[in-house]
């Protein structure tokens, strides 16, 4: 699905005009319209904007997310320094990393229904 076309899917679940939308945002609506049509592409700044009004993110309009919201998580410092550790490596450190993750699990897993505790 196109922009356009998720901006107007947005807008009609919400019951929200193209013309409310421009209006709310300062822009002209004819704008708004060559949006949706497919005829403009709005600035960063203004597709940012329009995603917040819409309650969802860049990510879901551009159709690189098929999630309309990201779930809130709450992380505590060592999960937010893993978690920026895991955004600075490499694809293949990612992969290897991920393997390793699972492989703890299931021994984990194992280690329970053993009645081991490590």
């Amino acid at each position: 699905m196109q922009l356009g076309a998720r901006i107007q899917q947005l807008l009609n679940e919400q019951g929200i005009t193209q013309y409310k939308l421009a209006t709310d945002l300062h822009l002209n609506p004819s704008t708004v319209n060559g949006y949706i049509r497919g005829r403009r592409l709005p600035d960063c700044l203004t597709l940012s904007e329009i995603a917040r009004y819409l309650g969802t993110n860049v990510d879901y309009l551009l159709g690189n997310s098929s999630l309309k919201v990201y779930p809130q998580l709450s992380l505590n410092d060592q999960e937010t320094l893993l978690l920026n550790n895991y955004r600075s490596m490499h694809s293949s450190q990612k992969h290897i990393l991920e393997e390793l993750s699972y492989a703890l699990l299931l021994c984990d897993e194992h280690n329970h229904r053993s009645g081991r505790h490590v």
